[in-house]
């Protein structure tokens, strides 16, 4: 019985370790996401940074919510989504930074294979049949590609 209580109170310290940590982190990230941002978006890349065809991960602060996105140049048009399927809350990029279908054409999830339309997100093939990535807002201002955050309920951003 002493054990059980003694293993449960080293778990409950090590949890709350574990929250302190996750929170400092976080404090540590909006403060870096704040150096990052102009007129709203964080500052993402340089528009000549990222050439056709290309994908750059990064994060973003929307008020609570630290969230992976990707941005990707599609024909020369940028679209940023959070990197999450909507069949699974599994980031489309199960192996490392690989976005594309082997065509080159949609954005695939190498989870279970979903496509999905670069241009608009929305899933074509798979078992997210006509659901849409989340999209996060994308401009380009001074040569610099900004992303931003939804605006309204963004409660589907959370874990």
């Amino acid at each position: 019985m002493e054990l059980t209580v003694a293993v449960s109170l080293l778990f409950l310290v090590l949890y709350a370790v574990g929250l302190g940590i996750r929170k400092l982190l976080f404090v540590r990230d909006r403060r870096r996401m704040r150096a990052e941002t102009r007129a709203g978006g964080r500052r993402i890349a340089r528009a000549g940074e990222l050439g056709p065809g290309e994908v750059k991960k990064f994060w973003i602060i929307c008020r609570k919510y630290k969230v992976d996105a990707f941005l990707v140049n599609d024909r020369g048009r940028y679209y940023a989504y959070v990197n999450r399927c909507r069949h699974m809350p599994t980031p489309l990029d199960f192996v490392r930074d690989q976005f594309w279908s082997e065509d080159g054409r949609y954005l695939m999830c190498y989870t279970h294979g979903a496509l999905y339309e670069p241009s608009t997100g929305r899933c074509v093939s798979g078992p997210c049949k006509d659901q849409r990535l989340y999209r996060l807002p994308v401009r380009i201002e001074n040569g610099e590609i900004l992303v931003g955050c939804p605006e309204g309920d963004i409660s589907y951003l959370a874990d």
